[in-house]
């Protein structure tokens, strides 16, 4: 054997005994290859995780703004109700039920010395 050849053989020795120690500018880009990959999985997940957040908040805004109209509507209608029973017509009617008298006479007290009690 030729020492190249035993120099080979040392080096495929080693290589598959360390190859994860592998230094110089091959062992460097591997382990920037490896923290990059491990970047691009972390930040797709956050990703993904972040839109799905989105998604789910929009669907319940959209819930919230459906509730919001729909009590709006249902305000409307009682103001509506209310302006009814407040009204003219709807208070003479209720009135006339309970069989009240008209008055026709009214008479005031009238106070002489301007005081009411004295000590």
């Amino acid at each position: 054997m030729t020492q190249k050849q035993k120099q080979k053989l040392k080096d495929s020795l080693n290589g598959n005994k360390a190859g994860k120690k592998e230094r110089g500018p091959r062992g460097k880009l591997k382990i920037i290859n490896k923290i990059l990959l491990l970047l691009i999985l972390f930040s797709s997940a956050y990703f993904i995780i972040s839109i799905n957040d989105l998604s789910i908040k929009g669907f319940i805004l959209e819930d919230l703004k459906k509730q919001a109209a729909d009590l709006k509507e249902d305000n409307q209608n009682l103001e509506l109700s209310i302006m009814e029973l407040k009204s003219y017509n709807n208070i003479i009617a209720r009135t006339e039920k309970l069989n009240m008298v008209k008055v026709d006479k009214i008479d005031y007290i009238t106070i002489i010395n301007g005081g009411v009690a004295k000590k």
